[in-house]
């Protein structure tokens, strides 16, 4: 990666893990001495835990001026990890945490970035069992949000009322 700028990392189902994302953040971490500013970061199916989340979120507070697509779906997450490093982000415009095992916690903090990111326009939360209450918490911050345009909850645990 050192050799030629990277503006779009896509790393679908690697498997590296939280060590990986490790290495990931020494590379990326800073910019000013690797020249790359990275816009695109998919990290699909990589076998992260908060741990490794850790580590992305680094990346993602050092590419704050220039990330706008993060993809962390297929992984073992916590959400409140992804809010607190994105409640003051000003580029990243599309959030995919499809996948993730994301409940009524995790829409509480999904909830809590909604509140104060008014960048993000996109987010996809599909197959995660947030359930009606979950669903509830994100209404309530979508009343003060109008960056949001997009948001994908299916398969997500909730009723028909």
């Amino acid at each position: 990666l050192s050799c030629c700028p990277v503006s779009q990392l896509e790393m679908l189902g690697c498997s590296i893990g939280n060590k990986g994302a490790e290495l990931l953040v020494k590379h990326y971490a800073n910019k000013n001495t690797t020249g790359q500013l990275l816009e695109e970061l998919i990290l699909y199916g990589n076998g992260l835990t908060s741990e490794g989340m850790e580590h992305v979120m680094k990346i993602v507070r050092t590419s704050s001026a220039t990330l706008r697509v993060l993809d962390v779906s297929l992984n073992s997450i916590s959400m409140a990890v992804i809010s607190e490093a994105l409640k003051h982000n000003t580029s990243l415009t599309k959030l995919w945490v499809e996948q993730c095992g994301l409940s009524v916690k995790g829409a509480v903090y999904i909830s809590q970035l909604l509140n104060i990111n008014h960048t993000l326009q996109f987010l996809d939360m599909i197959y995660n069992p947030i359930s009606d209450d979950g669903m509830a918490v994100i209404s309530e911050a979508l009343k003060h949000n109008t960056s949001l345009t997009d948001l994908w909850v299916g398969r997500c645990g909730l009723s028909v009322k």
